[in-house]
């Protein structure tokens, strides 16, 4: 039914723009090169940045990342009609103690506008949500959040789709886009410490077939006292799950050989809504969603328990200073507690029990095992309890005519006790180039997601960025 509602619209869109004339005939009868500038036009940035970090093992300061990138931005017009946009980005230097040199192309699309409806198709960032820190709704654009970048927007990640607007009036716009190719987003495994018999195998992720696409479709509503949007979306999350393939355990010695694990997608259906209501210097947000796998999760490790998540913010700006303050939640349906500790490792001592009873098979090792994985999932996706509460706050300050920024945001999560602060500085000597420091900063108690994370991506940082 998703498919055939996106199709549908799709159709709609395309047939309410031929009763008109042709859509060749009205770009090519508007010459597209009346002078180069609006032709084409050529931007980007090229930036340094430099991160430091402590060794998770010895806690010494080192070098995480340094780099230099190059960012071509092209803009091209073909009349009024039809646009076009290709992001390419170039990376050279040294990451996570390796050496580093990509090419990234971030986007590339061709826009067409036919009257009320506008088709934009290629490589495109598009996420979903309002809300500034957290967006429940953001089930489409996936996200690597290893990224060692100055700009937090750069951990999205671009996907290949097919995306159709049609204007339904003064206030009401239906968008519907389709993605065939998965695209996963970058879980933290690598920067977690793990013991050597630990063995992650080839990812299985879907085909590129028709029927395995991912669907969604956007409401927007753009009045002038709300701002809101309905959506529904059904394919593949974003990240994929861990899943167990086997263990191996020398009973000589008790001792772990080999524990092999890959990544594995699956699909989900998600609702969810958002708004913003301006108030005066005011503006109050909210946003919510609802999602399940299509599969049941009973007894599959890597499947996610279905959730309610949800967020609220009020934003006050003033000239110089803006502050956003705000709560997240989620509530986790059909809830059991974990049957193991969230790990994705198995010591001796967890075994020698039933070792010692003469009970030790082959099926109870790897179901012991298996649970751990499932627990470990629970853990990456903060569905180890039945409800989660978190708090942020951010300070963004701007002086000498937006020569200074400065920027704090915070957030604690209350269930968990952990805490993330992303402090930075940045100033603006000449127009065009900026200069940024910070920090980017994860702490938790024993057995967090932050616990394990956070020793390797604690990082301060430089960067210099010339924009043009």
């Amino acid at each position: 039914m998703t498919r055939i509602a996106i199709v549908s619209l799709l159709i709609m869109s395309f047939h309410a723009n031929l009763l008109g004339q042709g859509l060749f005939e009205s770009s090519l009868s508007e010459s597209p090169a009346t002078s180069g500038s609006e032709f084409l036009s050529i931007g980007g940035f090229i930036r340094s940045s430099a991160y430091i970090a402590e060794t998770a093992e010895k806690q010494e300061l080192y070098l995480q990342s340094v780099y230099a990138q190059a960012s071509l931005q092209l803009k091209a017009k073909a009349g009024s009609r039809v646009s076009a946009f290709t992001d390419i980005r170039f990376r050279y230097g040294n990451e996570w103690q390796e050496n580093l040199w990509e090419i990234d192309l971030r986007e590339a699309y061709v826009d067409l506008q036919t009257g009320p409806a506008r088709f934009r198709l290629g490589k495109q960032v598009s996420p979903w949500g309002k809300g500034s820190l957290f967006n429940p709704v953001n089930k489409l654009t996936p996200m690597d959040p290893t990224i060692r970048s100055p700009e937090t927007d750069d951990m999205n990640l671009g996907i290949w789709a097919l995306q159709g607007n049609i204007s339904l009036g003064s206030y009401l716009e239906v968008s519907a886009t389709w993605n065939p190719l998965y695209q996963p987003g970058k879980l933290l495994i690598d920067p977690i410490p793990m013991p050597a018999y630990v063995n992650f195998l080839e990812a299985d992720y879907p085909d590129v077939h028709l029927d395995e696409g991912n669907y969604g479709i956007q409401m927007d509503l753009h009045a002038p006292a709300l701002d809101a949007a309905l959506y529904w979306y059904q394919g593949y999350h974003s990240w994929p799950g861990i899943a167990f393939d086997s263990f191996i355990l020398d009973t000589a010695t008790m001792e772990p050989v080999a524990l092999k694990l890959y990544e594995k997608a699956y699909r989900i259906m998600m609702a969810g809504a958002d708004f913003s209501l301006p108030l005066g210097s005011w503006i109050i947000t909210a946003e919510g969603a609802w999602f399940q796998s299509t599969k049941a999760h009973e007894g599959v490790e890597y499947l996610p328990f279905s959730e309610i998540s949800y967020t609220a913010e009020i934003e006050r700006s003033s000239s110089w200073l803006t502050l956003i303050a705000g709560y997240y939640g989620k509530h986790i349906l059909d809830y059991v507690p974990a049957q193991a500790n969230p790990v994705l490792a198995a010591e001796q001592e967890q075994f020698l029990p039933q070792m010692e009873e003469g009970m030790l098979t082959p099926e109870l090792l790897n179901g012991a095992v298996e649970e751990q994985v499932a627990a470990f999932n629970r853990l990456y996706n903060y569905q180890l309890e039945e409800f989660y509460h978190s708090c942020f706050l951010v300070l963004r300050g701007e002086f000498f005519h937006q020569a200074l920024e400065v920027e704090l945001p915070v957030i604690y999560n209350i269930t968990t006790e952990e805490w993330t602060a992303q402090p930075s500085i940045s100033w603006m000597p000449v127009d065009g180039i900026r200069v940024k420091a910070g920090f980017s900063g994860f702490w938790g108690g024993d057995k967090t997601l932050y616990d394990l994370v956070g020793p390797v991506l604690n990082a301060g940082y430089v960067a210099m960025t010339l924009t043009f």
